[in-house]
């Protein structure tokens, strides 16, 4: 009886019983009072035949032995049947009895009345509340298919209608989950394709105006060598942008597999600043490594030391000669951190929180190089694969990045 748990079913069922007693209690009440409406009818025709006898002269000893006769005789059948009264003649009912049968009909009538009309009467009220939430029910659907989920379908307890309407709930939870998600998607492209066009619009600008210059002095070497190097710097921007873009968006639609392997720390640390050796040295930087020469870390390799170039590059654009970039790796039981720290600018305290967004650029940052994606891409490789990536820093006194890395013990 799983539909006694919905109020409306519960109420209309509660309804419906206490009418079926009061039926019942009525035949019972009409039942008990007919011995004595029959007495009474009985007692009046009695009277009245006990007049009759006693006005034609017969003994009252007589009339008295004969009311309390209980015995049908022959002779008496035959003398009914005289007089009209037998049993195939036309039904006839005295008076006393013709009057009882009316008020009998009438109050049986009257009771089947008002008790019909008091169970039509609930079924209509509960037909109209289930009515009026099923047009509720279907406004809020109909809202759910425009777009608006502010409203939910009304509870109606955990009959069948109640489980159907958290259900359509659940559904419209799930609608409004994607809807947001979408709306979410179409931000970010909008957010990401004018940061893209604001970033490849200096670098086009820049070749274009390179092009130009070329082409109005191709008589002049200096000048064409001097302008076809910018281009070519232009160029590898642009290139760089699209290949930092290309790989976010694979990590993004999850279509990187991340190959994991042992690996030694030492070997991946080295591996990371290969290119960047070159750079420190010639901005008179100071690029140090430091940490258990027998560290090992199972990850992906290139994806796990593109990642830590990055945090290393970045290093780079923030210090000045003379300044430290230290690698320094340490392991515990169950973990590896992989720290980048440097005694460079720092970061402020409000760009903390924006760092690892894509295409920020700290007002500090100024002519610093750098499209803001490496610490993004750098952050979704290490999680990736099931690490952390954080960042402490003190403006004017330099700032850590850390990739933390469970190990299997």
């Amino acid at each position: 009886m799983s539909f006694l748990q919905e109020r409306g079913a519960r109420i209309y069922f509660t309804a419906a019983a206490g009418i079926c007693v009061c039926f019942l209690l009525s035949a019972v009440l009409f039942g008990a009072s007919q011995p004595y409406s029959l007495r009474t009818v009985l007692r009046e025709r009695e009277l009245t035949l006990v007049t009759a006898l006693l006005e034609q002269g017969v003994e009252p000893s007589v009339i008295a032995h004969a009311l309390q006769n209980h015995q049908v005789s022959k002779p008496a059948e035959e003398l009914l049947s005289k007089a009209g009264r037998g049993d195939g003649e036309p039904v006839w009912l005295p008076a006393p009895v013709r009057t009882h049968t009316v008020k009998v009909l009438l109050t049986a009538v009257t009771c089947v009345l008002v008790l019909s009309a008091l169970q039509m009467t609930a079924a209509a009220l509960f037909l109209q509340a289930r009515d009026r939430q099923l047009d509720e029910a279907a406004a809020a659907v109909t809202r759910y298919a425009e777009g608006d989920f502010c409203r939910r379908l009304p509870r109606t307890g955990l009959g069948a209608q109640g489980r159907l309407f958290a259900a359509v709930d659940q559904l419209a939870t799930a609608m409004q989950a994607k809807s947001e998600t979408e709306h979410r998607a179409k931000e970010f492209l909008r957010a990401t394709i004018s940061d893209i066009s604001h970033q490849l619009k200096t670098p086009l600008s820049a070749l274009q105006m390179y092009i130009e210059i070329i082409a109005a002095e191709p008589e002049n070497p200096k000048t064409v060598r001097a302008f076809t190097g910018k281009s070519l710097t232009s160029l590898a921007r642009m290139e760089g942008l699209v290949g930092m873009l290309l790989k976010l968006a694979r990590l993004d639609a999850g279509s990187i597999v991340f190959a994991g392997e042992w690996v030694s720390v030492p070997q991946l640390a080295g591996r990371a600043s290969e290119e960047l050796l070159t750079r420190a040295a010639h901005e008179g930087k100071r690029l140090t490594f430091s940490g258990a020469p027998d560290a090992v870390l199972y990850c992906d390799p290139a994806w796990t030391a593109e990642a830590l170039g990055n945090l290393i590059k970045n290093a780079l654009d923030h210090t000045k000669a003379d300044d430290e970039i230290k690698v320094l790796w340490e392991t515990s039981p169950g973990m590896l951190r992989i720290t980048v720290s440097d005694t460079g600018e720092g970061i402020a305290p409000l760009d903390l929180y924006h760092i690892f967004k894509r295409f920020y650029r700290a007002p500090a940052s100024g002519n610093t190089p750098g499209v803001g994606l490496g610490l993004p891409l750098a952050r979704a490789i290490v999680e990736g694969q099931g690490g952390t990536l954080s960042v402490q820093s003190e403006p004017g006194a330099g700032t850590a990045f850390t990739a933390t890395f469970l190990t299997k013990l």
